[in-house]
């Protein structure tokens, strides 16, 4: 795929997040912290900015290892969705979903720009060594 075809279809901005049905299966720690989550996400994807995305990112991050720390031991390494949605997958999917909010304002290099032209002014070398001025004691 060339960089124009990539850079047209990212434009469109046809990406999006689909509702999974895991999310009938959210324990009471993930509902509210869905809630919370959510709203954060609201909150930039209104108005996105890369300094935003990036507060709300180390924000999400903060709140979720203060949730982790008061939310029962069966709660805090749920990392497997096999009984029910715990608070790391909803602090996954937002990370996901505010890493789509950044890559929109910064999409990543494909290709690295072409080098910097080369100096066309010469540099004359002088030989000796430069001491420094000498400074009166006038001041």
């Amino acid at each position: 795929m060339d960089p124009q075809e990539f850079d047209r279809l990212w434009q469109q901005g046809q990406f999006g997040f689909s509702q999974s049905e895991e999310d009938d299966d959210l324990c009471i720690y993930a509902q509210r912290f869905a809630l919370w989550a959510n709203g954060l996400y609201q909150e930039e994807a209104e108005r996105p900015t890369q300094m935003g995305v990036n507060q709300k990112m180390l924000l999400l991050a903060k709140k979720y290892f203060e949730w982790r720390t008061v939310v029962p031991k069966s709660h805090k390494d749920r990392i497997g969705e096999r009984s029910h949605v715990c608070i790391f997958h909803i602090f996954e999917r937002s990370y996901y979903r505010l890493k789509v909010l950044e890559l929109s304002l910064n999409p990543p290099l494909l290709y690295l720009p072409p080098p910097p032209a080369a100096p066309t002014q010469v540099i004359r070398e002088v030989s000796g060594v430069y001491l420094g001025e000498f400074l009166d004691d006038q001041t």
